[in-house]
């Protein structure tokens, strides 16, 4: 994005009179830190996959999550469930690896605990594992309304079933939402729910600014989590799903 597009985008989330009630919050990359082995994830997939006589070489630049629908979609019913046992296990073995290690960006405890201060409700809309965002959770603690896992969802971001749970559990449409997130799936999953959306790169992220661009551009591009606190209203929309929010909390 642009500067001007930029300010241009920034202006438009102050002015909006249905401005933003609550954030839906990508985990890793996003509020944490951590270095999942996405490589090591896919050729796990894979080499279960040729255990079930798939050969799913030509899958192997999907995300790992898509790699294992693709797989079980072609096995009977039985052995899919079975693959699918195998992969979750597998998938799983490596967030929890890397959660060991995985530490909230600089800013982001305080810039959580601010926004719900303000009244915005807060959720965590993640592709990971419960275990894992839980185990990270119990060591660094954010202020949160929700957590969406996809152990919590039949539905994984880029679907925007995703985002629609998260806002059902927060009470309030998904259109009262701004999903926040560092990967184009987030942005493309905000988009198809109807939320405004907030790119975030931070200095050497894996995914650079070059990737929110055409459909994946966002309302707002911004360098950390902590730069929401000087683009968003210091209080949320005045609207009725703000009031339905805040009674939830407050109730």
């Amino acid at each position: 994005m642009a500067p001007a597009d930029r300010v241009a985008a920034d202006s438009a989330a102050r002015s909006a009179p249905d401005g933003p009630c609550a954030v839906l919050f990508d985990f890793d990359g996003t509020l944490v830190h951590q270095t999942i082995d996405f490589a090591a994830m896919r050729s796990a997939v894979l080499a279960l996959a040729r255990r079930y006589g798939i050969d799913a070489e030509g899958w192997d630049r999907r995300p790992s999550l898509e790699m294992v629908d693709a797989v079980a979609g072609s096995l009977e019913a039985d052995r899919a469930a079975a693959f699918r046992r195998e992969a979750a296990e597998a998938i799983e073995a490596i967030e929890m690896a890397a959660a060991r290690f995985a530490q909230p960006y600089n800013g982001v405890t305080e810039a959580l605990a601010e926004l719900a201060e303000q009244g915005y409700g807060i959720g965590i809309v993640t592709r990971n594992c419960r275990r894992a965002v839980a185990d990270v959770l119990a060591r660094h603690p954010l202020v949160h309304d929700v957590l969406v896992t996809r152990d919590d969802t039949e539905h994984v971001k880029p679907d925007p079933r995703h985002l629609y749970d998260a806002a059902a559990r927060l009470g309030i449409p998904a259109e009262c939402c701004l999903m926040c997130g560092d990967h184009p799936m987030d942005v493309a999953a905000g988009k198809a729910a109807g939320a405004r959306t907030v790119a975030v790169v931070y200095d050497g992220a894996a995914i650079g600014r070059e990737a929110f661009v055409g459909q994946h551009a966002p309302d707002l591009l911004l360098a950390s989590v902590t730069e929401l606190l000087h683009r968003l209203p210091a209080r949320p929309c005045s609207s009725p799903c703000a009031a339905r929010q805040m009674a939830r909390r407050h109730g």
